[in-house]
């Protein structure tokens, strides 16, 4: 694989979709990514901690850590990324957020350093995964925390979904696809928490949704979608949550 074009690729196709949005919005599936951080990842006595937000992309998981209070680290290869957080952060008054334009596996953090990293839809997109596993490792504080999210195996999405599932990786750059027992060895640390996401009722809804653009809808089908978070098989997505010893 030829990085440097992968790369030059990728920061063009996520520079077109970030410079298209206008205004800081929350969807449904982001708020859970939210509720999922605040009740699984981070620690009520969280002031004084230190979050990296790794592929930072649209912000959310940003701006919203960041309105807790808790100083964050956005990181991200994609210029616009940055910028739209640069602005959110301006217009929200935010002041613990820190920016950095770098790739995911080469972070100018120092070891041992922050209290949790939260890497959503990255490692996928990174040609260097065991060098980025190692990253995130490496400035993470022990008994620091990782959130991971990629997408799953698909051994274990439903057959009619996998062609819907194989055209979307094709066009988001995406390299590999992951479960339990790859992340597990790949970061050799303490899993904390097992969540699966993605779910064909949800993916089922969302194809519906696309006519219909019902928020309601949205809100129904992640809550269907966290009722059946425990169930790998016919999801579509794995969450890890891991511990560094």
């Amino acid at each position: 694989m030829n990085e440097e074009k992968y790369y030059n690729d990728q920061v063009s196709y996520f520079g077109k979709e970030f410079r298209s949005i206008k205004k800081y919005e929350l969807l449904p599936w982001q708020r859970s990514y939210i509720k999922r951080i605040k009740n699984n990842l981070i620690d009520r006595n969280f002031k004084d901690q230190t979050l990296v937000d790794i592929g930072a992309g649209s912000g959310y998981v940003t701006i919203e850590v960041a309105k807790l209070g808790m100083k964050t680290i956005a990181i991200d290869l994609t210029p616009a990324a940055l910028e739209n957080i640069k602005r959110y952060k301006k217009k929200f008054g935010l002041k613990k957020i820190q920016l950095i334009h770098c790739k995911g596996d080469e972070i100018p953090i120092r070891s041992n350093g922050v209290d949790y990293v939260v890497a959503n839809a990255v490692l996928e997109h990174i040609p260097n995964e065991k060098g980025a596993a190692k990253e995130w490792k490496r400035i993470l504080k022990p008994g620091g925390r990782l959130f991971v999210t990629v997408p799953l195996r698909y051994r274990f999405i439903l057959p009619p979904f996998i062609p819907i599932n194989y055209l979307h990786d094709k066009r988001m750059g995406h390299l590999r696809r992951y479960d339990l027992e790859s992340l597990r060895s790949l970061f050799g640390m303490e899993v904390i928490k097992v969540s699966y996401t993605g779910h064909f009722i949800k993916m089922f809804g969302y194809l519906i949704n696309i006519l219909l653009k019902s928020k309601k809808l949205d809100q129904t089908l992640e809550k269907v979608d966290k009722n059946w978070e425990h169930r790998r098989y016919g999801a579509t997505n794995i969450i890890v949550i891991l511990r560094k010893r």
